[in-house]
């Protein structure tokens, strides 16, 4: 409405699946802090579903980047996808952490929870184009430092 009355510029964020070094368990992008907790602690990691579904996470730095890019003062109003637009299954995840703890836990299943989605990624072309920003941190890149932030606060 203020945008409409009066002319106020605005952005709405909408981010995939947010992670990084610090995060809780709460929210989509939990599931980075609970498997990077629990390997790093040697506890079993509880998979809900097949495994095989899908997850667009993005590096809280990208995160940061794009909110400063939002704010810039020559910055279109308007809804932007804040993501990477590639989609890493679970089971892809859990592999990975387990590469960089150099070990394996236990891993069980259960059944998938109500209300999860199968698929998840987010087209962020407009974020790109307009906005100038694109996510610079990769996967792997953020996980590492993710999973050793993790394992580190173990240690101490």
């Amino acid at each position: 409405m203020y945008h409409d009355v009066f002319g106020l510029s605005y952005a709405i964020l909408r981010y995939s699946n947010v992670y990084g070094e610090r995060q809780g368990s709460h929210g989509e992008g939990g599931v980075v802090y609970i498997f990077s907790d629990a390997i790093a602690e040697g506890r079993e990691i509880t998979i809900f579903g097949d495994g095989d579904q899908s997850r667009d996470f993005i590096y809280v730095k990208d995160v940061v980047q794009a909110n400063m890019a939002a704010m810039d003062e020559t910055a279109p109003s308007g809804i932007y996808n804040i993501s990477t637009n590639i989609e890493t299954t679970v089971n892809a995840l859990k592999e990975i952490l387990f590469y960089f703890s150099q070990t394996a836990v236990p891993v069980s299943y259960a059944e998938a929870r109500s209300g999860d989605i199968y698929r998840s990624a987010l087209d962020n072309a407009l974020a790109k184009q307009t906005l100038r920003w694109r996510p610079a941190t990769k996967l792997l890149e953020g996980l590492q430092q993710t999973y050793f932030y993790f394992a580190g606060r173990k240690q101490t």
